[in-house]
């Protein structure tokens, strides 16, 4: 572990949690009271008679359905309310798996009885995003909470949190590995655990505000229980901050003994301590027991997080407020490890926040998708349909809600293309910035118009779609080509497709910060350009060229000024997208404005003898661009003829180096471009084998015009990072990054 490492590490153990702006939001209303039941509900409760409850239930609503047609009037009266709460219950419990729970002991018993004598409680169970995937399993670790805690006089105040835990350790990813590990993971042990902290006033102050799908993320990994006392103790630093939580323990493979971490002995020495959280702080690991770490010593604060996959590396992501999550380790994007709406971050996170931003109107929602469910039942399609679509009136983006419509909509009789088109204009018209979300929930319901409407109507389609996933927040994580290769499926002639990609890289060009269009090149490249088609591809992206300045396209040549600023955004949009073949395809085609002499070298400096040239078939991706940055010249920046790149002023701006392969490193010889050298002068450089994880390699107080790196022996790397640690926002520009190896 390196000084720096030892002072960050410190700094983390000594700084206390303090409050700063809260990451939730308060409740907008006071839920449903509770209403005394009728007497013959009553005691087929006492007696076990879930099925007769159900059946009896399921009469009086109906009854009271015949009696007032206003459904909007019947979820008002909470005798109504209440009642739909238990048939909705029952249904995705199942009667046979209630009376199973509550034959189970009197405490049981008496907890189902409890439970449904209270809709506040019903409800948050009902609306906490994954239920009814596996009811009765959360059904009976709620009760085992309640044995363990109903009877205390503050139980109602953490009654979400015992339904956030019965959730994450019932339905979800985690939920399998939560059952495995039931020794050290046992739902009432943590429920106890956050309950103490909290009396303790050793978590977050939003805490206690937190909703069941919050609490998901609070309470959800498969790392021991007692961990989380653990870090709540020993890792305390301003909450903002828990991104950095994983640096506390040092990144090594192997531990004092040299037992690596792919082998069974790596933590053996150290397994009577205080769990794994302390045996990752005392050893360390690598990406993914760091990632956990920190995701968990976010969430021992009360501090919603996630681990997250990426290809060959474990990040995560801390919630610093509703809607916004921050990245720890190389987050928040790629595969969320805990979710609720899928798992590719952002796009996945950001439709979770959009469904639940609004408390009052989740919890309205979910009474109407408990309407429309008996609506089905009693045999009344039509009204289910209204009811889900008064469910969708409240948060329009919930994609189960929006399934369950669906699904009735396709077995309606005449259904019409145009009707069809209407509704997926219509709901089109909700999901600007969540576009991938509207492409997903959709995308069967374009077979039912999109070939029935004339091809100009679909490419409108398309762009519409476009248009709205252009607007979304997005990030290389999210893969695009599924949109791409969906939609071409529908394209039958050579002027469909070419019409059709010119829409694609015209919207994405202009809107986005380049993810979209980079992956957009990339699938055009492959779909194009490999296939014999690049004619198609290079008018395509002239026409757009053309069209980036505001003007409609006149058939005329491209201005050469539009088209080299066109490329010029287009190189960096696919460094964005991190994507070598779009590079290096659009770095060929835009060689012309460059003026470098690939053929002869400017390099002053002599190569050391053994050091062997690393071709230029990788990519160069820049931290930011600007209005002096040449990107048609960034792949020269690998050549001994040298090329160019200009950041715009940043305290850190950097270079990554991205090669095809991975290699034995021998070294580097970095020099600056002519003029402004001074700007240039701490500097470091970093390798990795992940894109993740860095480990020095050299470093500068006072960068010379050709700065000579020597790796050490061993030194394997795919990526290379050469980075300005400037005290003020400052730009960069080189002329060479030439990689050697052995």
């Amino acid at each position: 572990m390196n000084i720096s490492h030892l002072i960050l590490c410190t700094s983390l153990l000594a700084a206390p949690i303090c409050a700063g702006q809260d990451f939730t939001e308060p409740e907008a209303a006071a839920p449903v009271v509770a209403s005394p039941l009728p007497s013959s509900m009553a005691q087929k409760i006492s007696s076990g008679d879930f099925a007769g409850l159900q059946t009896e239930i399921r009469e009086a609503l109906q009854a009271a359905g015949e009696q007032t047609k206003a459904t909007q009037k019947l979820l008002q009266d909470n005798k109504y309310r209440h009642l739909l709460d238990i048939h909705e219950l029952l249904r995705v419990t199942g009667p046979d798996n209630m009376k199973a729970i509550f034959s189970k002991s009197p405490q049981d018993a008496a907890f189902v009885k409890a439970f449904l004598q209270n809709p506040v409680w019903m409800e948050l169970y009902l609306g906490a995003g994954l239920i009814p995937e596996n009811s009765p399993a959360g059904i009976q670790i709620l009760s085992d909470i309640w044995k363990a805690d109903g009877k205390s006089p503050d139980f109602r105040t953490y009654q979400s949190l015992a339904t956030g835990i019965a959730s994450v350790f019932s339905t979800g990813p985690f939920a399998g590995k939560l059952k495995a590990n039931s020794a050290n993971c046992n739902p009432v042990r943590r429920y106890q655990i956050f309950k103490k902290l909290h009396q303790e006033n050793k978590l977050h102050p939003g805490f206690i505000k937190l909703r069941p799908w919050e609490i998901r993320f609070v309470t959800g990994i498969h790392w021991d229980d007692k961990s989380y006392e653990w870090l709540n103790e020993h890792i305390n630093l301003p909450w903002r901050r828990y991104t950095d939580a994983c640096w506390a323990a040092p990144y090594t493979g192997s531990n004092f003994f040299g037992d690596t971490i792919q082998g069974p002995l790596f933590y053996v020495p150290w397994r009577d301590s205080s769990g794994e959280a302390e045996n990752t702080r005392t050893i360390g690991g690598v990406c993914g027991g760091l990632s956990h770490f920190g995701t968990m010593a976010a969430q021992a604060h009360g501090i919603p997080a996630y681990p997250v996959g990426q290809p060959g590396h474990c990040a995560y992501a801390v919630r610093v407020k509703r809607g916004q999550w921050k990245g720890g380790f190389g987050g928040p994007d790629g595969g969320m490890h805990n979710h609720i709406f899928g798992s590719e971050a952002p796009t996945s996170y950001l439709l979770m926040e959009a469904v639940f931003a609004d408390n009052e109107k989740i919890d309205l929602a979910y009474q109407w998708a408990s309407q429309a469910r008996l609506d089905e039942i009693l045999g009344n399609k039509d009204k289910a349909i209204q009811s889900w679509q008064e469910a969708l009136k409240q948060t329009p983006l919930h994609p189960f809600f929006r399934t369950e419509l669906q699904r009735l909509l396709l077995e309606k009789q005449g259904m019409q293309p145009i009707d069809w088109y209407v509704y997926a204009k219509d709901a089109l018209s909700h999901y600007k910035g969540n576009g991938f979300a509207a492409f997903n929930i959709l995308k069967d319901v374009q077979n039912k118009f999109l070939m029935d409407i004339p091809a100009a109507d679909r490419i409108a389609w398309f762009r519409d779609l476009h248009e709205t996933i252009a607007a979304t927040p997005t990030s290389w994580a999210v893969k695009f080509q599924p949109v791409l290769d969906s939609q071409s499926a529908f394209l039958t002639t050579p002027q469909e497709k070419a019409a059709y990609l010119e829409t694609v890289l015209s919207t994405h060009l202009k809107t986005g910060d380049g993810t979209n269009f980079g992956q957009a090149l990339e699938w055009a490249v492959k779909t194009f350009v490999e296939n014999g088609q690049a004619d198609t591809f290079s008018s395509a992206f002239a026409k757009v060229a053309q069209q980036a300045g505001g003007n409609d396209a006149s058939g005329a040549a491209p201005d050469p000024k539009k088209l080299k600023e066109a490329y010029g955004k287009a190189i960096y949009a696919t460094e964005v997208a991190r994507s070598i073949p779009a590079f290096q395809t659009l770095s060929k085609a835009a060689a012309s404005f460059s003026d470098a002499n690939t053929s002869s070298s400017t390099v002053n400096t002599p190569v050391p003898q053994g050091w062997k040239l690393v071709p230029a078939d990788g990519m160069v991706r820049c931290s930011t661009t600007c209005q002096w940055d040449s990107p048609w010249d960034h792949i020269n920046l690998l050549r001994p003829c040298g090329g160019s790149h200009h950041t715009d002023k940043e305290t850190n701006p950097n270079v990554i180096v991205e090669l095809k392969n991975g290699v034995n490193l021998a070294g580097l010889i970095i020099t600056k471009r002519n003029g402004n050298e001074d700007r240039m002068k701490k500097m470091e450089v970093s390798t990795s084998t992940d894109g993740a994880t860095w480990f020095p390699l050299a470093s500068t107080d006072n960068m010379p015009k050709e700065w000579i790196v020597t790796a050490p022996e061993g030194t394997r790397a795919k990526w290379i990072k050469v980075e300005a640690k400037n005290a003020q926002p400052e730009f960069m520009h080189l002329r060479h990054i030439l990689v050697y190896e052995k």
